[in-house]
């Protein structure tokens, strides 16, 4: 059995819904009626309109100067403290890690180990809101002066670059990291 969270549920829903309401839109204004088509329905020309959103990008930017604040610090706490309660984490290796609480404790294991004296540098790339309350941000991410890296995580020239995905969520009043994919890149 599946568990899934309601969090989980509205982020499919919302993500699905534009593919549902091409579907129908497709099928009420298709050329040829068909058994479902009510008679005396014309075909009707639409045009969709991408959403826009005039949202300020400077609290998600808050998050990132705090993660690197805090990487720079070695403050495994505070470097957490973005990422909301539930997070779900996957790592570049694809290890899957759940709770706020399991990724301070990693970092804290990181910057007291392999990670003591390495510097991190966040680039974004773009920042895409779903919805007044839920955004994508797209990050290029770079790690140099480590001590050691995990088995099987690719560097090059002693940098480890990843492609970095966070969905954001703005829960009481503050943006929370939801879920954080990062992908090796060389």
């Amino acid at each position: 059995m599946r568990l899934v969270s309601a969090g989980t549920l509205r982020a499919a829903s919302i993500a699905a819904m534009p593919l549902a309401a091409v579907a129908l839109l497709t099928a009420a204004c298709a050329d040829q009626p068909d058994a479902t088509t009510p008679t005396g329905l014309r075909p009707v020309e639409v045009t969709a309109q991408q959403a826009s959103y005039s949202i300020s990008t400077d609290p998600i930017l808050d998050i990132v100067s705090a993660a690197t604040a805090a990487w720079a610090s070695k403050d495994a706490s505070a470097y957490a403290a973005a990422y909301a309660e539930d997070v779900q984490a996957v790592s570049p290796l694809g290890a899957l890690q759940s709770g706020r609480d399991a990724f301070r404790a990693q970092h804290a294991f990181l910057f007291g180990g392999p990670f003591r004296g390495s510097t991190q540098t966040i680039e974004i790339r773009d920042i895409r809101f779903l919805t007044g309350t839920s955004a994508i941000v797209f990050q290029d991410v770079s790690l140099t002066g480590y001590a050691f890296l995990p088995p099987g995580l690719p560097s090059s020239a002693g940098v480890v670059r990843s492609r970095v995905t966070w969905v954001v969520e703005k829960r009481g009043g503050r943006w929370e990291i939801v879920l954080q994919q990062m992908t090796p890149r060389l």
